[in-house]
């Protein structure tokens, strides 16, 4: 499997600031996107993707928190998640190529 993340990708990885007095949120939308899509591409489910998520970033050597699985549930409900019907699943012995881009 290649993982490419762009540098773009870093600093947008966290949720703007917040200017209500509603708490401050941790993730931006690319954060909880990037994780449900490569959960539904290799058919995880969400705690799994936590740990596929926070594997992938520690052989990257990337600083970026990784969505924890409550986070991910709240979330996938937004119209913003990917849909289960958009992917199929990736076929054994295919390379896979995944680009995360800003």
């Amino acid at each position: 499997m290649t993982f490419r993340i762009s540098p773009q990708v870093v600093p947008s990885w966290h949720a703007p600031k917040r200017t209500t007095r509603r708490r401050q949120g941790r993730y931006s939308d690319l954060a909880i996107e990037t994780a449900l899509t490569l959960g539904l591409v290799f058919s995880l489910r969400l705690r799994q993707t936590e740990g596929f998520m926070a594997s992938v970033r520690k052989l990257m050597g990337l600083d970026l928190a990784v969505p924890d699985h409550t986070t991910l549930s709240r979330r996938a409900s937004k119209p913003r998640a990917p849909n289960k019907r958009q992917f199929s699943r990736v076929p054994d012995k295919v390379p896979v190529q995944v680009l995360i881009d800003s």
